[in-house]
């Protein structure tokens, strides 16, 4: 025997509240696309019939807080009310009288009626439908999942006046009653319905005037409004943009897509915010979709906040996403392509909105040359990036065939910059987000010539000492090499400004490569080795170099200084500080190195020999130039004791 499956309105309304939508307040957005459909309904038979919802939040003689949402739609008959109320998940649109698969209307009767007992134990509705032989009718749905239907007679219908269209009244549950006080109810409203198409007032207090209608819809869509001039519809977006997202926009972009049904406005974020948080205002039918819907706009326009109404686009069973289908994808590829040639025409000129929007969403722009050959160009001409020899174009570095030399981190550009700019390298920073991937695609470009940084490239801008000067420190340079062999650091000496700096370390990014390898090999042997072994290279090349400034008094005197203990201290010291200084932090092996190391010069200093010694030797340039002489307080004098 076939049978009927039972449902547990309890149940259902429980799987509502807590797992379709995101709260009870999404009751009132039900209730009101009811109403519209209704209003439409009618209007399609009647184009001159009124089109109106009124909204009045109130108390029972209990004190129970009551709503009731009155509009002047195509209203209901006995059958329909038992069919469409009763039945959940019917959708009026399906309704034979209302017009089958209609895209005029936005919600479903039977849903909507059943999300307002997330709020409420009892439901009345009171309908007179516009057929002028059909009764008027009252039906009532109470929480328990039962509910009546009657036709009203003569004298109750005209006790009640019931014009055509419908009455909804809910009655409060004893813990949703602040969902239905009016202040509530008007913030809801307004949240959902103000672009609808039709007059919707809320009745609330108003101090002093007793009870008065508050208009909650505007007239037209806040973007298509007629103004005298731009600059006064400029004005009008941005006092909109205020209301709506609480902040004062940059500019606006118009965004329309007639053939796809989605109109609307991106507002230019006046700060900078970071990639992935572009969630934006959608509205379906001008009723609110949801305030923060996602993938409605490309990944790389995070650096706006818009606004859309759509005919289209299909939501999700909850009505406050957008499914991310196929219809999603093309719409949001067309937005795309509009906000690019915004940004090609505008951002090429010099105006202030450019120059704002350059300033502020620089990072959004990279983005969006990611993904795009004119952006790329664009970028190109108009968006500084960090040098040597300060903020600079990629087009004034390279333009005209010139090398374009980067480093792809921030740490690796720290670490030679300063040295860098003292010999007149200039060097770009590619260490923040998309630049390294921009500088890529460019060098692909024909007439673009771009590689990253090597070690070699400062090396060879750096003073190369005297054969004689070599051959002075060419014992204290081995045994330098031979103390920082397992830090896999090779040691050389050179001349560069500026003087006061002692050393500086220098990468190759593959030997890094090659380094990190043979750590985690050697922390876990048994489970990377065998696999980490076919990634070795062969080879004895030192992954880091140790630049020692031979112009730097503190290393000339290292390098005069006898091995031993002070010697090695004071390596190991230039060594971690260079490491320091190149942006790198060091572990905890590393600190205490350090620490052990400056305890061996203070104890030196600390010992050496008081009263007057030689002066240094004068200095007479790189070229042969002589080891200065220990001083009697040098730390790097080995103890005589």
């Amino acid at each position: 025997m076939t049978e009927r499956f039972q449902v547990d309105l309890s149940g259902m309304v429980d799987l509502l509240s807590r797992h379709l939508y995101s709260g009870p307040q999404v009751y009132l957005r039900e209730l009101i696309q009811n109403a519209v459909d209704a209003v439409t309904a009618r209007r399609e038979q009647q184009a001159d019939a009124p089109a109106q919802i009124r909204i009045t939040a109130g108390v029972d003689d209990a004190g129970r807080e009551t709503l009731e949402v009155v509009d002047t739609g195509v209203g209901l008959t006995g059958p329909q009310a038992a069919e469409l109320l009763a039945t959940i998940g019917r959708s009026s649109k399906r309704d034979a009288d209302f017009g089958v698969g209609r895209a005029e209307f936005i919600g479903q009767f039977g849903i909507g009626m059943l999300a307002a007992f997330m709020v409420a134990d009892r439901i009345e509705v009171r309908s007179r439908s516009v057929d002028p032989d059909a009764a008027a009718i009252r039906w009532e749905g109470r929480a328990d999942g039962t509910f009546d239907v009657a036709e009203l007679t003569a004298e109750e219908a005209a006790g009640d006046a019931i014009p055509v269209g419908t009455r909804v009244r809910l009655t409060a549950r004893a813990d949703a009653g602040h969902w239905l006080s009016h202040d509530t109810v008007l913030a809801l409203a307004r949240e959902y319905g103000s672009l609808l198409p039709f007059d919707i007032a809320v009745r609330a207090a108003i101090a002093g005037s007793g009870d008065a209608w508050v208009r909650i819809t505007e007239p037209e869509l806040p973007w298509r409004e007629r103004h005298a001039n731009s600059a006064e519809r400029a004005q009008a977006l941005a006092a909109y943009c205020e209301r709506t997202f609480g902040f004062t926009p940059l500019g606006a972009i118009d965004l329309e897509l007639e053939l796809a049904g989605v109109s609307g406005v991106a507002f230019i974020l006046p700060q900078a915010v970071s990639p992935g948080s572009g969630q934006h205002r959608v509205y379906m039918k001008r009723m609110l979709l949801g305030p923060r819907v996602d993938r409605v706009l490309p990944e790389w326009a995070f650096f706006v906040r818009a606004v859309l109404d759509t005919d289209t686009l299909s939501p999700t069973a909850s009505r406050e996403q957008l499914h991310d289908d196929e219809v999603l994808l093309g719409v949001r590829e067309a937005i795309g392509a509009q906000l690019k040639r915004w940004a090609l025409g505008e951002l090429g000129s010099d105006s202030r909105l450019a120059r704002a929007v350059i300033s502020t969403h620089h990072l959004a722009l990279r983005g969006l040359a990611l993904t795009d050959p004119e952006m790329l160009a664009l970028i190109a001409e108009i968006l500084p990036f960090e040098t040597t020899d300060g903020p600079r174009t990629l087009a004034e570095l390279g333009g005209d065939g010139t090398e374009i030399v980067y480093t792809t981190t921030t740490e690796a550009y720290r670490r030679v910059s300063a040295v860098a700019r003292a010999q007149g390298l200039i060097v770009l920073n590619a260490g923040y987000v998309y630049d390294a991937d921009l500088l890529t695609r460019l060098g692909r470009r024909p007439g673009w010539r771009v590689r990253e940084l090597e070690s070699a490239d400062l090396v060879h801008t750096l003073g190369v000492p005297s054969l004689e000067r070599e051959w002075q420190v060419a014992d204290a340079v081995a045994h330098a090499r031979r103390l920082l062999e397992a830090d896999d650091c090779d040691v050389i000496v050179r001349s560069f400004a500026p003087e006061n700096v002692p050393a500086i370390l220098l990468r190759d990014s593959e030997g890094e490569h090659r380094r990190d390898r043979d750590r985690e090999r050697a922390a876990s042997p048994d489970l990377w080795g065998g696999l980490l072994d076919a990634f070795a290279e062969q080879g004895q090349e030192r992954s880091r170099t140790l630049v020692l400034n031979d112009d730097s008094a503190v290393s000339r005197r290292l390098l005069a200084a006898p091995h031993g203990d002070v010697f090695d201290a004071g390596l190991r010291s230039l060594y971690l500080s260079a490491v320091m200084l190149a942006g790198e932090g060091l572990r905890s092996a590393e600190s205490g190195a350090l620490a052990d190391a400056l305890g061996v010069l203070l104890e030196s200093a600390l010992h050496a020999p008081s009263g007057p010694g030689p002066d240094p030797a004068p200095e007479t340039g790189t070229a042969g130039d002589p080891a200065r002489p220990a001083l009697p307080d040098d730390p790097f004098q080995e103890d005589p004791q």
